[in-house]
């Protein structure tokens, strides 16, 4: 999936989490859960997170869709964020497992459990492609009546 998608889903995710009153600073969680759903194409030099000297080197050490893409590594940065505070933290959590989530209906699919395992999900969805826009606007379409009702 390509960024705004990314970002359309972890907003839907985080209103339902904000509107819940599970959300204390609202700023630090809407701030991490962008950053968590677009940290993990890092390793990906055309996406937006992939344009700095810190992706060129993960790059180095990580193919796309593998350890940025994993439930291993979700749970460790989100309990890294979680230690410095709670909205940090959930906010990365679910920012980042939106991210992955998605991703898995791609046809290029995720590894959930890389490096310790194979549990891959291939999806039908071509990334950037027709079914993809139409989910994008069905998604700010979604978040649009979310915060509306919600008020």
């Amino acid at each position: 999936m390509i960024f705004r998608t990314h970002i359309a889903f972890s907003l839907l995710i985080g209103f339902l989490a904000y509107f819940n009153n599970l959300v204390d600073n609202w700023i630090l969680f809407f701030l991490l859960l962008f950053i968590g759903a677009g940290f993990p194409d890092v390793d990906h030099k055309k996406s937006k997170f992939g344009r700095n000297l810190f992706s060129r080197t993960a790059t180095f050490f990580s193919k796309h869709r593998k350890i940025f893409h994993s439930l291993f590594f979700g749970i460790i940065a989100a309990y890294l964020a979680y230690t410095f505070d709670n909205d940090f933290g959930l906010g990365f959590l679910l920012g980042f497992f939106s991210h992955i989530l998605l991703d898995s209906f791609t046809k290029e699919g995720i590894n959930f459990l890389y490096p310790f395992g194979k549990f891959a999900i291939n999806g039908f969805v071509r990334t950037g492609g027709k079914i993809e826009t139409f989910l994008f606007y069905f998604l700010v379409a979604a978040d649009i009546t979310v915060f509306l009702i919600s008020k």
